[in-house]
């Protein structure tokens, strides 16, 4: 439904209506990380949510505590239960995933060979119940399974914007024996 503009002459008479917010307590990151080394440079920061009588706000992505490499690119994935993405890399970008909704299992994989992990395996339960924000760079694998009963989103920042013509993503299918996770 459209409606017809406010009256110009209206509007600072609705601005002085508005109350401005009080200061809010910073949301404090959890301390550590949930991936404890086990893949070099990938990390799994719990996302601690803000939370008020309407609910919950996640702050995905801040440079109130370093900087961030530039956020380019941003979208969001809805993923039926059951369903599986990956295994999946990039050679240049680094995915920065974030889980607040839903039940996921995440598998890594690194494949660069003069990490001091290569070749290590780690996975992580994420989700409604352990909001993450999982960052993964270049030449690790990942795959994602909604382990959940329900459709269920998250959410990837990478520091690539996807480029249709020559894409930064090299695929293996989920069940392949090359890499010897199973669900």
């Amino acid at each position: 439904m459209l409606l017809p503009p406010l009256e110009k002459t209206a509007l600072a008479g609705i601005q002085r209506q508005f109350a401005a917010d009080a200061p809010h307590a910073i949301i404090q990151p959890s301390p550590g990380d949930l991936l404890e080394g086990r893949i070099d440079n990938c990390h799994a920061d719990r996302l601690q949510p803000g939370s008020d009588r309407r609910g919950d706000l996640f702050e995905l992505l801040t440079t109130r505590n370093g900087s961030i490499e530039p956020i380019v690119h941003v979208y969001q994935v809805w993923a039926a239960p059951g369903s599986i993405r990956g295994w999946v890399y990039h050679a240049r970008q680094t995915d920065r995933l974030c889980f607040t909704d839903g039940s996921f299992q995440v598998a890594l994989c690194d494949l660069r060979p003069e990490s001091p992990t290569a070749g290590a395996i780690a996975s992580l339960v994420v989700g409604a119940s352990t909001p993450v924000r999982l960052t993964i760079p270049p030449l690790v694998a990942h795959v994602v399974r909604n382990i959940g009963t329900e459709r269920a989103a998250f959410v990837n920042m990478p520091t690539a914007v996807y480029n249709h013509d020559a894409p930064d993503k090299y695929r293996l299918p989920f069940d392949s024996e090359l890499i010897p996770f199973r669900w």
